[in-house]
């Protein structure tokens, strides 16, 4: 993902890949469209789930260059996605620290 590295504009990506398999893949740092992420995959996958996964990733700034702390925070279920630029994000949502 390329665009990690550049500049916040513009604030969302939607990526489909297909090569057998159909991955959604939503890049953001906007905190309503993490809450949209989360309800969808409540509500498509983990609702009805008797055992319920959620893949998780993370990673964090450059300890050289300052304060370290998250930069972007990667969640994955079922076939969705979410890739969040913590680090450049307008906030944090309730919804999502529930979730984690």
């Amino acid at each position: 993902m390329e665009h990690l590295a550049r500049a916040p504009a513009p604030r969302s990506w939607i990526y489909y890949l297909v090569e057998g398999m159909s991955f959604k893949i939503t890049t953001t740092l906007c905190a309503s469209r993490v809450e949209k992420w989360i309800r969808a995959v409540k509500r498509d996958f983990l609702d009805g789930a008797p055992i319920k996964y959620v893949g998780l990733d993370y990673e964090f700034t450059n300890p050289r260059e300052g304060n370290q702390r998250a930069a972007v925070l990667q969640l994955s279920a079922a076939t969705g996605n979410l890739v969040f630029q913590i680090c450049w994000a307008n906030e944090v949502s309730q919804v999502l620290k529930e979730f984690l």
